[in-house]
């Protein structure tokens, strides 16, 4: 018998009603209140940083649905309308275009890194993509 905690949320999967999901995936943010914070603070130079940054929302959150980057930061929204903020990646920010990529954000890399730093004007973008089966294998 080990002598650490045993964290019964770990490797549990429950039913919502809703489908099955990981049981350690809030339902929406309230319920992941106190164990997940809603803000994330980016730091450029930090190992992983789009990695932490994905992480972080999903412990507190729902399935991401929508982003929006603002000049000084980003909001991924999820299937509730809950706001996840990441404050400092914004137009410019080296890891912009891989969170969108990884978030599954259909959008155009070229047009994106063209948006000048500091720019007033708040984008949009619906997490739509969807990688067909076998889609790796084809080059």
């Amino acid at each position: 018998m080990s002598n650490e905690p045993k964290d019964d949320r770990d490797k549990v999967i429950a039913d919502t009603g809703w489908g099955i999901k990981p049981d350690d995936q809030p339902a929406n943010a309230s319920e992941a209140a106190g164990r997940a914070a809603n803000t994330y603070r980016y730091d450029p130079s930090e190992p992983d940083a789009v990695k932490n940054i994905l992480r972080a929302q999903r412990k507190g959150f729902n399935t991401a649905n929508r982003v929006i980057i603002m000049a000084e930061r980003l909001l991924i929204l999820d299937l509730n309308g809950d706001a996840f903020t990441v404050e400092g990646l914004g137009y410019g920010s080296p890891h912009l275009v891989q969170i969108m990529n990884e978030l599954g954000a259909a959008f155009n890399p070229q047009q994106l890194r063209a948006v000048p730093a500091g720019d007033p004007n708040q984008r949009e973008y619906k997490l739509t993509r969807a990688w067909a089966w076998g889609a790796e294998r084809t080059g």
